[in-house]
């Protein structure tokens, strides 16, 4: 079998952050590829640039990790219809395409999880992907902090065996600790404002697109 690592997000910009989470579980889990799927229409997110500068560093921030992918799905869907973007719908078009010997990995991390009951349909997407959450040294899950319904399926699903995600097409939930880079857009975006350097935050040629579009001004 082969995991899929699946990375949805605005990528508004593309950062560290990311690339760390993806670096991290495609190194635990022997993920063959990672899709990076930016958002059409973000049903809890303010997208701020347009999507070809979005994509556009996307292209350029990955061009050094040969197995991230770019999958403009949602995107494409948006100039359509205009709708949100759900994450439940994307993955059934992933599991539609993929072979038979691939399994669908969603890559989240905790703080998102943890909301996940705010999600649309959540409690399907279960049946369509595993769930791997990179947990933070400093905020690791706890179950009281689950509600009672995703206490439920964590209980039910969740496991520390990295060869239980080969055994089962879909419906894992595993968790690790990983040296969490702890950054956002919007710290990006304050740090453009200030005029600091975007160093620690985003690779140098995302730096040098956003100084030469003169993005987030």
């Amino acid at each position: 079998m082969k995991l899929i690592g699946v990375l949805g997000g605005t990528f508004d910009p593309i950062h560290y952050g990311h690339i760390k989470l993806a670096q991290e579980w495609k190194a635990l889990a022997s993920l063959s590829k990672v899709l990076f799927i930016p958002s059409g229409l973000a049903p809890h997110k303010n997208i701020i640039l347009e999507n070809k500068h979005r994509m556009e560093m996307l292209i350029i921030g990955l061009k050094s990790y040969p197995s991230f992918m770019i999958d403009d799905r949602e995107i494409k869907k948006n100039k359509n219809d205009f709708k949100p973007s759900y994450t439940i719908d994307t993955l059934k078009s992933l599991d539609e395409e993929k072979k038979e010997d691939e399994v669908l990995c969603f890559l989240i991390g905790s703080d998102a999880f943890l909301k996940l009951e705010s999600w649309h349909l959540w409690e399907e997407l279960f049946n369509y992907c595993h769930i791997l959450i990179v947990e933070r040294s400093e905020a690791p899950i706890k179950k009281d902090q689950l509600t009672t319904a995703l206490k439920k399926e964590w209980n039910k699903r969740v496991t520390e065996n990295v060869d239980d995600l080969y055994n089962s097409p879909h419906g894992i939930i595993m968790f690790k600790e990983f040296d969490y880079l702890d950054i956002s857009s919007s710290q990006i975006r304050d740090a453009i404002h200030l005029g600091k350097s975007l160093t620690h935050l985003v690779p140098e040629t995302i730096a040098k697109y956003i100084k030469m579009h003169h993005l987030y001004h």
